[in-house]
């Protein structure tokens, strides 16, 4: 395919602008590590939201939605929106928002020394800056350059695949290195509005070829049967389906943790924990409440026009093929782009701040200018996208890397919110969940237990179940070394309150020492704020849902409660 003149020049117009906007900021960023990393911590909450909202807006989200869509129907997206109850939606937005901005951290490895002491402590900083600013990062990295390959094979597979990644990532890395935070957050904002652009252009296209929700209808039954298409197109698995298991799996233990590294970064970057919180509810309406919407509809449309395909995420690529005229085509690209950009400048950003800030600077070098740690940022920058593009050359597929991060620290989200709320954990705790829940979900991993040779021995247990008895082993683990083990000293633990202000609930026998600390005392409006806010999430989401699939009064009706709700929690927060 080769690409017509308008289209070459909007693709082009897109990247020189990326570029010059980024460059724009460079001064601005190289001051120091802080500038660098977290924007000097001055970020208003709409660009710090827009910033969330566009890391998470990823080039694999599509292909990655359209795969669940393949498997479970509508019901398997709750892998995604489950998140809006836990650390990346209300429970970020109202309980951890103003925790992690007072903590006035770099990285979530930081946070570790400055909640436990001692050597247990520096271990479990430097083990998480490698596993998870580092592996963990490069796997997400990884799967989202599979997705460009997925794409880039469809739409146009005489091209050197290789050769236009590196020309884009090229272009990402450059404004990257070169402005930090201060330009990701402000190409973010632009990237943002050409990539929501692009995903509801293709779903309006998508929508007229197929002619209509009553069409896309009729072509799930025609694939699946009735039976089976009315569960497919509901937005609640059948309690009588397999994936019913999973489903409340992920409502009930999924989304426990902390905001993932991006949200967290955008958080400790906002001017106040006002800002913060306002910005990371901004994420979770946006994120979960509308932009999987455009994506549903198109991955169903895929399923009707291309039925018989292997992967199935290549229906998406396939139809912007198909039905992007010319000029558009260029949007629609662009905006591909934009949403892959906007993701992998954050990501090699704060994989470098983990490389920096919690390895080189706290156990390398560790009296150097403020310079040589800016220097060696940029550099960490490019070591983390390298490292990233090893990691795509082997993963099988989108949704299956999303499957086997979520497994990998199944149970570990627990330790890492109860540590806010009960003084007794302690960095030995923490230890022993990575370390359990490593060890568990890799025995039970088929890919292992094939490679090894004793798959074929013992039970083969669905995902679902997977993941159960290693957030069980896990849970059983950690409570037993917290008891078992030294907790942190008196003295730590009142330096961690005194600086992140916590729920004084469950820390016992510090809130009883040092009462004239300043907790926060509003731990069940708190709570209330995070029930309202997952639920007017819920609303807007579904709300859009139902207007989709033409039943207006019900749409209108949950869109009309989240505005409801929404300014119950305004009222709430003012008072």
């Amino acid at each position: 395919m080769n690409l017509p003149t308008l289209d070459l020049i909007i693709v082009l117009v897109y990247l020189v602008f990326s570029v010059v906007v980024g460059f724009y900021f460079s001064k601005r960023a190289l001051r120091s590590v802080d500038d660098y990393f977290v924007s000097g911590r001055v970020l208003p909450w709409w660009l710090a939201g827009m910033s969330m909202i566009a890391s998470a807006f990823a080039i694999d989200t599509p292909l990655g939605i359209t795969g669940l869509v393949a498997k479970d129907g509508i019901p398997g997206v709750w892998y995604a929106w489950s998140f809006a109850l836990g650390g990346a939606g209300a429970l970020g937005a109202f309980i951890f928002a103003s925790l992690l901005r007072r903590s006035e951290i770099i990285t979530t490895a930081e946070l570790i020394e400055l909640r436990y002491d001692g050597r247990p402590a520096a271990f479990l900083r430097g083990f998480k800056g490698v596993y998870f600013g580092i592996f963990a990062n490069a796997v997400t990295l990884g799967w989202i350059i599979k997705a460009v390959w997925i794409i880039s094979e469809v739409v146009a597979p005489e091209l050197n695949r290789h050769l236009l990644m590196g020309v884009i990532l090229l272009v990402t890395l450059a404004y990257t290195a070169a402005s930090g935070l201060w330009g990701i957050a402000a190409t973010d904002l632009f990237q943002f509005l050409i990539g929501s652009i692009g995903s509801i252009t293709l779903a309006v296209l998508a929508w007229n070829h197929i002619g209509g929700m009553e069409n896309i209808i009729a072509g799930f039954v025609e694939r699946y049967g009735a039976g089976s298409a009315a569960e497919r197109l509901s937005f609640f698995p059948a309690a009588t389906t397999p994936f019913f298991v999973t489903f409340l799996v992920f409502i009930t233990l999924k989304w426990w943790g902390n905001p993932p590294p991006a949200i967290t970064q955008r958080i400790i970057s906002a001017k106040n924990e006002k800002h913060a919180s306002f910005a990371t509810m901004l994420f979770s309406v946006v994120a979960f409440g509308l932009n999987y919407w455009p994506m549903i509809l198109v991955a169903m449309v895929s399923l009707i026009v291309y039925p018989d395909l292997k992967i199935p995420e290549a229906g998406y690529a396939l139809l912007i093929l198909k039905l992007i005229p010319t000029g558009l085509l260029g949007l629609i690209l662009a905006s591909l782009m934009a949403a892959f950009m906007s993701t992998v400048d954050t990501h090699i950003n704060f994989g470098a701040a983990y490389m920096v800030n919690d390895l080189y600077r706290r156990f390398i070098m560790r009296k150097a200018s403020e310079k040589h740690y800016v220097r060696a940022s940029q550099v960490s920058t490019v070591l983390m996208l390298l490292l990233a593009v090893v990691i795509a050359y082997n993963l099988d597929s989108v949704s299956e890397a999303w499957y086997y991060i979520s497994m990998l620290t199944a149970g570990y989200g627990i330790v890492i919110v109860i540590r806010w709320f009960w003084w007794r954990v302690n960095a030995w705790a923490e230890i022993a969940a990575l370390a359990s829940s490593g060890i568990g979900s890799t025995l039970l991993s088929p890919k292992f237990g094939k490679a090894v040779g004793y798959w074929n021995h013992i039970p083969h247990l669905e995902w679902q179940y997977r993941f159960l008895i290693v957030v069980g082993f896990c849970t059983v683990t950690w409570v037993v070394v917290c008891f078992f083990t030294k907790p942190t000293s008196e003295e730590h633990l009142k330096k961690f309150c005194a600086k992140v202000k916590p729920f004084p609930t469950l820390w016992g026998p510090i809130y009883e020492k040092y009462p004239e600390l300043d907790w926060n005392r509003h731990f069940a409006r708190s709570c209330a704020n995070w029930a309202l806010g997952s639920a007017t999430v819920f609303c807007a989401c579904f709300g859009f849902g139902h207007l989709l699939f033409l039943n207006f009064t019900y749409g209108f009706l949950l869109l009309a409660l989240a505005v409801i709700l929404a300014v119950i929690i305004l009222a709430i927060w003012k008072k």
